[in-house]
């Protein structure tokens, strides 16, 4: 409307025209506050949702913290079961030469004793026949015992 048209409305027409005008700013207002009432119900529950996101991103940044320790965890277990199973490989592979050299060493050492009984037996010989004389002249009995210390003594 111009103001030449609004110049020429009557009296009871500006009053009906201003009325209109405070009812339509009335509806505004309360519009208007059912807005905001609406827009800090939405805050409120913004803020609940993001203090909730923040719980959960701690959560989330704790979880994955002891995943990353349980990952090396079994990065190093996997690590030490290949070392063993090296190991374990290297004395299998060792244990047949070992298994090897033992019988090859029982069997110089079965030689061994067999050339120190022989020894022993030759020493007692030798010496045996002497000792039990001078024992018999002296009236003592030489004990089976005595006479095996005694041959390998002399």
């Amino acid at each position: 409307m111009t103001e030449k048209e609004f110049r020429k409305l009557k009296r009871q027409e500006l009053l009906q025209l201003l009325l209109t005008q405070v009812q339509g700013e009335k509806e505004l207002r309360l519009q208007f506050e059912e807005t905001e009432a609406r827009l800090k119900e939405l805050e409120e529950g913004y803020e609940r949702l993001k203090a909730r996101l923040n719980s959960k991103d701690a959560q989330i940044h704790k979880l994955a913290g002891r995943l990353n320790k349980k990952d090396q965890q079994i990065k190093n277990l996997k690590s030490d079961l290949e070392s063993l199973r090296t190991d374990r490989k290297i004395k299998l592979r060792e244990a047949g030469s070992i298994a090897e050299a033992s019988l090859k060493l029982s069997g110089i050492y079965e030689a061994a004793q067999k050339a120190a009984d022989l020894y022993l037996e030759n020493i007692e010989r030798m010496y045996g026949g002497r000792k039990r004389s001078a024992v018999v002249q002296k009236g003592e009995e030489i004990e089976p015992s005595e006479r095996s210390m005694n041959g390998s003594r002399g």
